[in-house]
């Protein structure tokens, strides 16, 4: 699987509760520090507005400064595996 507007759209489609937990967890997987991590989700207006205007590039700089084994790795938290959409 791989970063796309098709992942951020699914991350967009979470409750608040659960896009708070899951950007917990996957900035965790990404090795961000739990502490940035909550800061970071203490807006969700502001994130779902950054993940909701991301362009094609701003994804292809998240994933290169992410490496793509550690995207894959999250997205397949996320579920759909690294076969889905194929």
């Amino acid at each position: 699987m791989k970063l796309d507007k098709t992942s951020l759209d699914r991350l967009l489609s979470l409750d608040d509760v659960t896009l708070a937990k899951t950007i917990t967890a996957l900035a965790a997987a990404a090795g961000i520090d739990q502490s940035t991590a909550e800061s970071a989700v203490s807006n969700l207006r502001l994130v779902r507005a950054s993940l909701s205007n991301a362009t094609d590039n701003d994804i292809k700089n998240a994933a290169s400064i992410i490496g793509e084994e550690k995207i894959s790795a999250m997205l397949d938290k996320l579920g759909g595996g690294s076969n889905a959409g194929k």
